[in-house]
């Protein structure tokens, strides 16, 4: 049996008359609520998928291929050596769930993925040269609430692409960038004279050749290891300026793009022992850590994307 409620003259939501069953789907008034009618068992349905709805959900979602770049070279970039991370075609891939963009990943090959976002900067330091900075948990842990003191490790990633040819992509990966990061234009300063593979004049097929391949890659190697104080400094003043509660708007934080003669003497060392045959660098345990935390990411990335 049912029974008029109580008055509730404070309530924000119109009341509603249950002494007559049939009256909330055949009232005229209903044409004229703010809400459209819902169905409580579509609503239970919607809130509590049954497994065959769930798993209809996750068939609905699509991974789509914004762009490939040919002949792109990923170094993890660190002080005393660059660490090579993969190379070969750059993706950048949008994992949409239905009509809507649920992330965006840049991808090489099945070696290396990571995630573009709104709060994460991407630095482009010339055409052929790009950095990445993330920031991951230092515990390994992607986990919210497993440590709610845990710190949090930065990852640089430098992007070296064989420009010669592409330009037509490289602007299209800078108008991509723009949309699903924080991304802005910088310049280095002092390295004009650098006795280096300059990669805006190689075209990504020489990536091919072995012997042409090994002399690019350890450019690129030199030239991230020689620009990660520069890198180093920019991470530190964008961490200072969200301890100080200015956010996660970075786009106005000061590039000291300068290469000073000492380091830019250190590079030229560093590559001249890099490109003798069978010369090797040493990882630092630092490196070797962070290495395990790109991993980690990769396979967050995977998780997410499956």
């Amino acid at each position: 049996m049912y029974s008029s409620p109580p008055e509730h003259p404070s309530s924000l939501y119109p009341q509603v008359d249950l002494s007559n069953p049939d009256a909330t789907s055949s009232s005229p008034s209903s044409s004229s609520s703010l809400y459209p009618s819902l169905d409580m068992k579509d609503l239970a349905e919607n809130l509590f998928p049954d497994d065959a709805t769930a798993l209809h959900t996750h068939q609905d979602s699509a991974e789509q291929l914004l762009l490939k770049v040919p002949g792109a070279i990923v170094h993890l970039i660190e002080r005393e050596t660059s660490v090579e991370l993969a190379c070969g075609d750059l993706c950048i891939v949008s994992l949409l769930q239905g009509d809507n963009v649920v992330a965006v990943f840049a991808r090489l090959g099945d070696d290396i993925q990571w995630p573009l976002a709104k709060d994460e900067p991407v630095v482009k330091l010339d055409a052929s040269h790009y950095f990445f900075t993330l920031r991951v948990p230092s515990n390994g842990s992607f986990e919210d609430g497993k440590d709610s003191n845990q710190t949090e490790d930065v990852l640089n990633y430098g992007l070296t692409i064989a420009a010669k040819g592409q330009e037509g992509l490289l602007k299209e990966l800078d108008r991509i960038l723009e949309t699903y990061s924080c991304f802005s234009v910088q310049q280095v300063k002092g390295i004009e004279n650098w006795n280096l593979v300059d990669a805006r004049n190689v075209a990504p097929e020489e990536l091919n050749r072995k012997e042409k391949r090994d002399l690019i890659v350890g450019s690129a190697m030199a030239y991230w290891t020689t620009l990660a104080p520069n890198v180093e400094d920019y991470n530190g003043s964008i961490a200072k300026a969200i301890a100080s509660g200015s956010g996660y708007v970075v786009k106005g934080i000061l590039w000291c793009g300068d290469v000073t003669v000492d380091r830019l003497k250190w590079g030229n060392d560093f590559l001249s022992k890099r490109i003798k045959s069978g010369s090797t660098s040493e990882i630092s345990p630092e490196a070797l850590r962070r290495m395990k935390r790109v991993k980690k990411l990769t396979k967050m990335s995977e998780k997410v994307a499956n």
